[in-house]
């Protein structure tokens, strides 16, 4: 694969991308792209900024590889199928600082950061985001999907296009249906449909003024 790289995207993450492969991979980022109605500027990072309907022209794909750096699953999935049209490859970032096995599988665009805790036999989808994310043994995690702060038992079957949000538990041997949305400090405890949304009522703002509370226990 070429190790001279183009970043498809423009915010915090793609920035968070092009840094770890810049410091912690055998890739050089040497430029960014966007779609034409969000470009606004040639240059983002001190990097040249190009429209992606022009990259083809400037970044070769026989000598330039590709990372999708979008968060939207869908949006990520329908860049990576025009990039795959043009002819591009697409690296993995696996962090040399997360832990995994030897035989973690990990299939293409797919970024695994320096918080994720990887057990045998993983395998990682096309396309995949995992942050600070533990995941269990024998466990799945479909193409085009995130997932965020979250851990699941062994054996568990994340179904592609889900988000799986922070703080988030999967008990082993749980299918997650395909487009999934799984809120913050959700419990899964039984499979889920597909297109299902599970929310957590979060924390309860009290009817307390924090200068009284504090002054009682903080003398």
């Amino acid at each position: 694969m070429n190790q001279n790289l183009v970043i498809y995207g423009i915010g915090r993450y793609a920035e968070y991308v092009a840094y770890a492969f810049q410091e912690d991979s055998q890739f050089n980022v040497s430029a960014f792209c966007i779609e034409d109605k969000l470009h606004t500027s040639d240059k983002i990072n001190d990097k040249p900024l190009i429209k992606f309907s022009e990259l083809t022209q400037t970044y070769n794909p026989k000598e330039y590889s590709i990372f999708i750096a979008v968060g939207n699953n869908h949006i990520r999935h329908r860049i990576y199928q025009q990039a795959q049209k043009y002819g591009y490859e697409f690296p993995n970032y696996i962090s040399s600082q997360c832990r995994k096995w030897n035989n973690l599988k990990v299939g293409s665009n797919s970024f695994i950061d320096e918080g994720c805790v990887l057990q045998p036999f993983v395998e990682v989808g096309n396309n995949c985001i995992l942050f600070t994310t533990d995941i269990g043994h024998h466990s799945k995690i479909e193409n085009h999907s995130l997932m965020s702060g979250a851990k699941t038992g062994g054996n568990v079957v994340i179904g592609k296009f889900s988000y799986i949000g922070l703080n988030a538990s999967i008990k082993q041997n749980i299918r997650i249906g395909e487009n999934s949305m799984i809120g913050m400090n959700c419990n899964i405890e039984k499979d889920t449909e597909i297109n299902s949304v599970y929310t957590h009522r979060g924390t309860i703002k009290r009817n307390i003024d924090a200068s009284v509370l504090g002054n009682r226990f903080l003398k």
